[in-house]
């Protein structure tokens, strides 16, 4: 079958290829219906060192083709994860999926932003499922990013005793905010953009915003949810821990860049420092759940939409446009 797919050949340029994808008999092949961009997509560091190669992984497609021996058919509806574990492994076995080797080297070809997409049995066989009628495709294409803010939350252990600072409004800021909401005392809020903490008052789990600069940092949190990947906000985010409190962080700094803090401050409040590094299948589940509950609708954050042939604007529109939240591709048949 002819397959269209956008290459990034370097952080902002893309290039349309055409190729004939010939599945092997193990394959699951899906035509793409959404692809969502991904913030992480847009640090230039990060996709530098993975040039060239097929961005996106915020997918839904339609079976087109299936092995007879896996658990799906012809026409349904599916979310695919873009990595799966083996969950034979002791990572996986202690649930530390994104660590198991098979989660690191698997991956679908040649990515989301393509007409069709092959996926390999270790995929399909932990993470991929079929979406149930109800779920738009909309919803299901950012069940994974969902994902992402339900692990994160989850190794936040929030309680009804935690009051919850979200770092970053952005998409990804505004999940994390909409689920702490579900769990917390109270959820405050901080954004440099004036319309982010608007939006997060409205409906999306904030009981109060700041800008950080308008913040009497002597009023602490018990946890820290910390998005943007850079030094002044993982700084912040230290500033305002209480004692006892879990900072997690949702997004990493370049390589080589580092950040110094007291470790006898750490030590005697007992503050600990969580990454949170994307999601597993038990994440993704539990983000279908959330959705078809009506607790989180991702859909709803989407700002821009654009068509498969617009793809560098959609990217553009995502990077440079600080009224995007959440731009969201329609792949063309």
């Amino acid at each position: 079958m002819k397959n269209r797919y956008f290459l990034l050949e370097e952080p902002g340029k893309f290039r349309l290829v055409e190729e004939e994808l010939i599945p092997s008999p193990e394959h699951l092949v899906v035509r793409i219906s959404r692809c969502g961009v991904c913030t992480g997509e847009l640090m230039d560091w990060y996709v530098a060192r993975k040039v060239p190669y097929t961005p996106g992984h915020e997918i839904v497609g339609e079976v087109i083709e299936a092995p007879p021996d896996s658990p799906f058919r012809e026409g349904d509806i599916v979310f695919v994860h873009h990595h799966a574990p083996c969950m034979e492994c002791d990572y996986c076995y202690r649930g530390e999926y994104t660590s198991c080797p098979t989660w690191r080297s698997s991956r679908i070809y040649p990515g989301g932003l393509s007409n069709y997409i092959l996926v390999p049995p270790e995929i399909y066989n932990a993470d991929t499922f079929v979406i149930p009628p109800g779920v738009s495709l909309d919803d299901a294409a950012l069940i994974e990013p969902l994902g992402c803010s339900v692990k994160a939350v989850r190794k936040a252990r929030i309680s009804p005793f935690d009051d919850v600072a979200i770092i970053g409004l952005g998409f990804m800021g505004l999940l994390n905010a909409r689920l702490s909401s579900l769990y917390a005392r109270s959820v405050v809020g901080f954004d440099l953009l004036e319309n982010r903490r608007r939006l997060c008052l409205d409906g999306w789990g904030c009981d109060e915003v700041y800008h950080p600069d308008d913040y009497d940092v002597s009023r602490k949190f018990q946890v820290v949810i910390v998005g943007p990947p850079f030094e002044e906000a993982i700084r912040f985010a230290l500033r305002i821990a209480d004692r006892g409190s879990r900072v997690i962080l949702f997004a990493p700094l370049p390589p080589g860049h580092n950040i110094s803090f007291e470790v006898f401050n750490l030590y005697f409040n007992e503050i600990s420092i969580l990454p949170s590094y994307s999601a597993g299948p038990d994440d993704t589940r539990m983000a279908l759940r959330y959705i078809e509950s009506g607790k989180v609708r991702p859909s709803l954050l989407i700002t821009h939409r654009f068509p498969f042939h617009m793809t560098p604007d959609a990217y553009r529109t995502a990077g440079e446009n600080p009224d995007a939240i959440k731009v969201m591709i329609d792949i063309e048949p």
